[in-house]
Protein backbone atom coordinates (compact mmCIF):
# COMPACT_ATOMS: atom_id res chain seq x y z
CA UNK A 1 0.00 0.00 0.00
CA UNK A 2 1.42 3.72 -0.98
CA UNK A 3 2.43 6.14 1.87
CA UNK A 4 0.42 9.34 1.89
CA UNK A 5 2.77 11.53 0.81
CA UNK A 6 3.39 9.27 -2.55
CA UNK A 7 -0.25 9.18 -3.34
CA UNK A 8 -0.15 12.97 -2.35
CA UNK A 9 2.56 13.64 -4.84
CA UNK A 10 1.34 11.24 -7.84
CA UNK A 11 -2.32 13.10 -7.78
CA UNK A 12 -0.37 16.50 -7.22
CA UNK A 13 2.03 15.99 -10.38
CA UNK A 14 -0.82 14.86 -12.41
CA UNK A 15 -3.10 18.11 -11.25
CA UNK A 16 0.03 20.26 -12.49
CA UNK A 17 0.64 17.69 -16.05
CA UNK A 18 -2.99 18.42 -16.86
CA UNK A 19 -2.90 21.66 -16.60
CA UNK A 20 -5.67 21.34 -14.07
CA UNK A 21 -3.54 23.91 -11.92
CA UNK A 22 -1.80 25.61 -14.25
CA UNK A 23 1.85 27.47 -14.34
CA UNK A 24 1.48 30.27 -11.95
CA UNK A 25 -1.41 29.21 -9.74
CA UNK A 26 -0.95 28.74 -5.91
CA UNK A 27 -1.04 25.66 -4.08
CA UNK A 28 -3.23 25.74 -0.86
CA UNK A 29 -1.78 23.23 1.51
CA UNK A 30 -4.72 22.66 3.77
CA UNK A 31 -7.36 22.93 0.53
CA UNK A 32 -5.12 20.19 -0.65
CA UNK A 33 -5.19 17.89 2.27
CA UNK A 34 -9.07 17.89 2.69
CA UNK A 35 -9.55 17.61 -1.15
CA UNK A 36 -6.67 14.09 -0.83
CA UNK A 37 -8.50 13.31 2.96
CA UNK A 38 -5.20 13.34 4.38
CA UNK A 39 -3.61 14.85 6.57
CA UNK A 40 -0.74 18.34 6.33
CA UNK A 41 1.50 16.27 6.52
CA UNK A 42 2.25 13.85 4.04
CA UNK A 43 0.79 17.01 1.70
CA UNK A 44 4.24 18.88 2.72
CA UNK A 45 5.89 15.85 2.18
CA UNK A 46 4.64 15.86 -1.53
CA UNK A 47 5.20 19.43 -2.42
CA UNK A 48 8.65 19.61 -0.91
CA UNK A 49 9.34 16.45 -3.25
CA UNK A 50 7.78 18.28 -6.23
CA UNK A 51 9.91 21.47 -5.64
CA UNK A 52 12.77 19.29 -5.67
CA UNK A 53 12.35 18.02 -8.80
CA UNK A 54 11.28 21.76 -10.12
CA UNK A 55 7.33 21.40 -10.71
CA UNK A 56 6.77 23.98 -7.93
CA UNK A 57 8.25 26.82 -6.05
CA UNK A 58 7.59 27.30 -2.05
CA UNK A 59 7.74 30.92 -1.00
CA UNK A 60 8.52 32.29 2.03
CA UNK A 61 5.08 33.95 3.04
CA UNK A 62 4.59 33.83 -0.50
CA UNK A 63 2.01 30.81 -1.12
CA UNK A 64 2.96 27.69 -3.49
CA UNK A 65 3.58 28.57 -6.72
CA UNK A 66 3.17 26.26 -9.69
CA UNK A 67 6.72 26.67 -11.75
CA UNK A 68 6.43 27.87 -15.64
CA UNK A 69 8.37 26.17 -18.23
CA UNK A 70 9.85 28.97 -21.01
CA UNK A 71 10.07 27.99 -24.48
CA UNK A 72 13.83 28.07 -23.94
CA UNK A 73 13.18 25.68 -20.82
CA UNK A 74 11.63 23.09 -23.11
CA UNK A 75 13.96 22.98 -25.68
CA UNK A 76 16.69 22.36 -23.05
CA UNK A 77 14.37 19.73 -21.85
CA UNK A 78 13.95 17.76 -25.44
CA UNK A 79 18.09 18.39 -25.74
CA UNK A 80 18.31 16.23 -22.75
CA UNK A 81 15.89 13.63 -24.00
CA UNK A 82 16.85 13.72 -27.45
CA UNK A 83 20.65 12.37 -26.04
CA UNK A 84 18.74 9.68 -23.83
CA UNK A 85 17.13 8.76 -26.53
CA UNK A 86 19.92 8.24 -29.08
CA UNK A 87 22.04 5.89 -26.53
CA UNK A 88 18.57 4.21 -25.78
CA UNK A 89 18.43 3.35 -29.80
CA UNK A 90 21.54 2.38 -30.48
CA UNK A 91 21.26 -0.03 -27.47
CA UNK A 92 18.02 -1.52 -28.15
CA UNK A 93 19.48 -1.85 -32.36
CA UNK A 94 22.55 -3.58 -30.93
CA UNK A 95 20.74 -6.14 -29.37
CA UNK A 96 18.89 -7.02 -32.22
CA UNK A 97 15.24 -7.35 -31.40
CA UNK A 98 12.76 -9.64 -32.39
CA UNK A 99 9.42 -7.95 -33.78
CA UNK A 100 7.62 -9.31 -30.53
CA UNK A 101 9.55 -7.47 -28.01
CA UNK A 102 8.62 -4.20 -29.95
CA UNK A 103 5.09 -5.08 -29.57
CA UNK A 104 4.37 -1.92 -27.03
CA UNK A 105 5.96 -0.03 -30.14
CA UNK A 106 4.10 -1.33 -32.84
CA UNK A 107 0.89 -0.56 -30.38
CA UNK A 108 1.90 2.80 -29.75
CA UNK A 109 1.76 3.69 -33.54
CA UNK A 110 -1.65 2.15 -33.85
CA UNK A 111 -3.26 4.08 -31.26
CA UNK A 112 -1.54 7.14 -32.90
CA UNK A 113 -3.10 6.18 -35.96
CA UNK A 114 -6.48 5.43 -34.47
CA UNK A 115 -6.39 8.75 -33.00
CA UNK A 116 -5.52 10.36 -36.31
CA UNK A 117 -8.52 9.07 -37.65
CA UNK A 118 -10.73 9.97 -34.80
CA UNK A 119 -8.88 13.47 -34.62
CA UNK A 120 -7.97 12.93 -30.82
CA UNK A 121 -4.87 15.14 -29.84
CA UNK A 122 -4.94 14.31 -26.82
CA UNK A 123 -5.39 10.33 -27.43
CA UNK A 124 -2.43 11.04 -29.75
CA UNK A 125 -0.49 12.64 -27.28
CA UNK A 126 -1.18 10.37 -24.83
CA UNK A 127 0.03 7.30 -27.71
CA UNK A 128 2.98 9.35 -28.43
CA UNK A 129 4.37 9.40 -24.81
CA UNK A 130 3.59 6.03 -23.98
CA UNK A 131 6.48 5.58 -27.51
CA UNK A 132 8.76 7.45 -26.01
CA UNK A 133 8.58 5.63 -22.68
CA UNK A 134 9.12 2.39 -24.01
CA UNK A 135 11.53 3.03 -26.52
CA UNK A 136 13.60 4.20 -23.23
CA UNK A 137 12.38 1.09 -20.97
CA UNK A 138 12.98 -1.42 -23.96
CA UNK A 139 17.16 -0.38 -23.73
CA UNK A 140 17.18 -1.98 -20.40
CA UNK A 141 19.49 0.65 -19.18
CA UNK A 142 16.95 1.38 -16.02
CA UNK A 143 19.43 4.34 -14.89
CA UNK A 144 18.45 5.87 -18.48
CA UNK A 145 14.53 4.82 -17.77
CA UNK A 146 14.42 6.38 -14.98
CA UNK A 147 16.01 9.80 -15.55
CA UNK A 148 14.50 9.92 -19.22
CA UNK A 149 11.26 9.43 -17.84
CA UNK A 150 11.87 12.07 -15.22
CA UNK A 151 12.51 14.68 -17.67
CA UNK A 152 9.27 13.48 -19.84
CA UNK A 153 7.02 13.72 -16.65
CA UNK A 154 8.51 17.55 -16.23
CA UNK A 155 8.01 18.53 -20.19
CA UNK A 156 4.82 17.11 -20.05
CA UNK A 157 2.11 19.86 -19.24
CA UNK A 158 4.24 21.79 -21.92
CA UNK A 159 4.73 19.63 -24.65
CA UNK A 160 0.73 18.37 -24.68
CA UNK A 161 -0.04 22.19 -25.09
CA UNK A 162 2.41 22.67 -27.85
CA UNK A 163 1.35 19.41 -30.02
CA UNK A 164 -2.46 20.65 -29.37
CA UNK A 165 -1.01 23.89 -31.34
CA UNK A 166 0.71 21.41 -33.96
CA UNK A 167 -1.42 20.67 -37.03
CA UNK A 168 -2.81 17.52 -38.61
CA UNK A 169 -0.25 17.37 -41.10
CA UNK A 170 2.72 17.32 -38.78
CA UNK A 171 1.07 14.37 -36.14
CA UNK A 172 0.48 11.99 -39.38
CA UNK A 173 4.12 12.86 -40.53
CA UNK A 174 5.68 12.13 -36.53
CA UNK A 175 3.46 8.94 -36.79
CA UNK A 176 5.25 7.70 -39.76
CA UNK A 177 8.79 8.53 -38.40
CA UNK A 178 7.72 6.20 -35.58
CA UNK A 179 7.08 3.54 -37.80
CA UNK A 180 10.43 4.46 -39.64
CA UNK A 181 12.31 4.00 -36.74
CA UNK A 182 10.93 0.44 -35.51
CA UNK A 183 11.15 -0.66 -38.80
CA UNK A 184 15.45 0.39 -38.66
CA UNK A 185 15.70 -0.55 -35.30
CA UNK A 186 14.54 -4.33 -36.38
CA UNK A 187 17.13 -3.70 -39.89
CA UNK A 188 19.72 -4.38 -36.99
CA UNK A 189 21.41 -1.38 -37.67
CA UNK A 190 21.53 0.61 -34.19
CA UNK A 191 23.84 3.17 -35.27
CA UNK A 192 21.88 4.55 -38.00
CA UNK A 193 18.59 4.17 -36.23
CA UNK A 194 20.29 6.16 -33.70
CA UNK A 195 21.21 9.10 -35.74
CA UNK A 196 17.90 9.14 -38.09
CA UNK A 197 15.89 9.43 -34.74
CA UNK A 198 18.19 12.31 -33.86
CA UNK A 199 17.38 14.18 -36.89
CA UNK A 200 13.63 13.31 -36.33
CA UNK A 201 14.26 15.01 -32.52
CA UNK A 202 16.01 17.86 -33.90
CA UNK A 203 12.79 18.48 -36.29
CA UNK A 204 10.42 17.67 -33.39
CA UNK A 205 11.86 20.26 -31.17
CA UNK A 206 11.95 22.68 -33.80
CA UNK A 207 8.30 22.24 -34.76
CA UNK A 208 7.19 21.92 -30.94
CA UNK A 209 9.10 24.78 -29.01
CA UNK A 210 8.63 26.91 -32.86
CA UNK A 211 4.89 26.51 -32.71
CA UNK A 212 5.32 28.00 -29.01
CA UNK A 213 7.18 31.20 -30.00
CA UNK A 214 4.87 31.66 -32.99
CA UNK A 215 1.72 32.00 -30.75
CA UNK A 216 3.86 34.08 -28.55
CA UNK A 217 3.52 31.80 -25.38
CA UNK A 218 5.84 33.26 -22.83
CA UNK A 219 5.15 30.27 -20.28
CA UNK A 220 3.43 27.22 -20.13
Amino acid sequence: MPRASDSAYNEIKSWVQQGEVPPGALIDEAETAKRLGISRTPVREALLRLQAEGFVEIGRGKGIRVLPLSSTDMREIYQVISGLEMVAVSVLGRSRPSSEQLETLFEAVRRMETAIGDGNVSAWGDADEMFHRELMRLSGNRKLYEVGCQMRDFALRAHMVALRLQTDEYRKASTDSHAELIRLILSRSGTVAAECHFKQRLRGEDALVGVVDKFHISSL
